[in-house]
């Protein structure tokens, strides 16, 4: 068998305890299925955003246009109990009491996000022009920063040491506000349409990329007067990477963007129905072919996601109409098609700890994807190992192949 085979690669020490759990997470990710648990719908409306808390990946946080917030606790899909009710039940919700109505956005919320280092906190940003800071045991928010313009989509940083920065998508800048102070700090300005998505960078806190509907992405440097540091031709033309370069990263309005784990690669999903991956170091199209991706959000952002399993299997979620498409990040070929949505979709979400993916619609439905054990394909059919008397020397060969990375001399 190929796990036997692994453990035996394991044991002999060609394949350590972090390539192992890749290999397993990139075979469970490849037998995703639709739960029986369903996540409880607060009312009929359209998820905008969700995100796992990034501490212990448990609590499930979403929001959309009826302005309310619910919370679940993903871990409930384990529990015995719950299997028969087939519904995971929230276990808070801003907008489920009268009460809350003084302290709710005034129009839809486009993005809400855990503070990066505490469930304690939570951030939500709306088309009202507000960004509100919530303290998660009151369920009151704890600040309000006016930005005075509609907001499609902000970002913490994961990474920040130094600052507390939220990054604001606004009308054709984004806007940078100050946690601390509780205020805007700056605008960054540079695109001439509206922002509508944003992604602070992995690799350097001070380094921050947008995507608008003038078809551009491009990135910042927060700390210097002429911010920007970089705009993405995909073209790749010798002004590739300027500043000033007036090229365009897609012929479509860029409504996705997301950072791989290490900060290297940007990818960008935009309405010309194209997905493209960026060097960030060299602001380089990569050229990696994803084909056709449906996407007809004009002037709406779509949040897709990603697994982060290094240079061989690290998988791309992207919503595309009422389906989701799972592609290998950096070959760019296609894996599954996920169809079980009766609407558009919207975000997505994945929890890397126990491979579950939450999808949600414009139907006001999440859904619960898990990898299906109980009718799983032999891990042969994933990544290429037999079970008969060679299945040891085909593990150490595909070991030996994932072990190879992408650096090159020019790195």
């Amino acid at each position: 068998m190929c796990a036997q085979a692994l453990l035996y690669g394991q044991e002999i020490g060609e394949c350590n305890p972090r390539l192992f759990r890749r290999i397993i997470t990139y075979k469970r990710l490849s037998q995703l299925s639709v739960s029986a648990t369903h996540v409880k719908s607060s009312g009929t409306h359209s998820i905008t955003s969700m995100e796992i808390e990034p501490m212990e990946y448990r609590y499930l946080i979403s929001t959309g246009s009826s302005k309310k917030i619910s919370i679940h606790d993903t871990w409930n899909l384990y529990r015995k109990e719950d299997l028969n009710s087939h519904s995971l039940p929230q276990v808070a919700c801003v907008g489920s009491q009268e009460r809350h109505k003084r302290y709710m956005h005034k129009n839809t919320v486009n993005f809400v996000q855990w503070y990066p280092r505490d469930t304690g906190l939570f951030v939500t940003s709306s088309l009202d022009g507000t960004i509100k800071i919530w303290d998660t045991n009151k369920l009151k928010p704890a600040e309000t920063m006016q930005i005075s313009s509609p907001i499609y989509n902000h970002h913490l940083s994961p990474t920040a040491t130094t600052h507390l920065l939220i990054a604001a998508a606004t009308t054709s800048r984004v806007r940078l506000a100050d946690i601390r102070s509780g205020s805007t700090t700056h605008m960054l300005r540079g695109h001439v349409g509206n922002v509508l998505c944003v992604r602070w960078s992995p690799k350097d806190e001070f380094h921050l990329a947008s995507g608008s509907v003038d078809n551009k992405v491009l990135m910042w440097d927060v700390r210097h007067a002429k911010s920007i540091l970089r705009t993405f031709d995909q073209h790749n033309s010798e002004s590739s990477g300027d500043p000033t370069s007036a090229g365009t990263a897609h012929t479509g309005t860029v409504n996705s963007i997301r950072f791989n784990d290490d900060g290297r690669y940007l990818l960008t999903y935009g309405t010309d129905d194209r997905m493209r991956l960026w060097n960030t170091d060299t602001g380089e199209n990569t050229l990696v072919n994803y084909g056709r991706v449906d996407n007809d959000f004009q002037h709406l952002p779509l949040h897709m996601t990603i697994y982060n399993g290094g240079p061989m299997s690290s998988v791309a979620f992207v919503p595309a109409g009422r389906q989701i498409l799972m592609f290998d990040l950096y070959a760019g070929h296609f894996l599954r098609r996920l169809t079980e949505h009766l609407s558009t979709v919207r975000c997505c979400e994945l929890n890397p700890r126990t491979q579950e993916f939450y999808s949600a619609a414009q139907n006001s439905n999440i859904l619960v994807w898990s990898p299906d054990d109980a009718d799983a394909h032999s891990a042969s059919d994933v990544i290429g190992v037999g079970g008969d008397a060679t299945s040891n020397d085909q593990a150490r060969q595909m070991i030996a192949n994932l072990w190879q990375d992408d650096w090159s001399d020019s790195d």
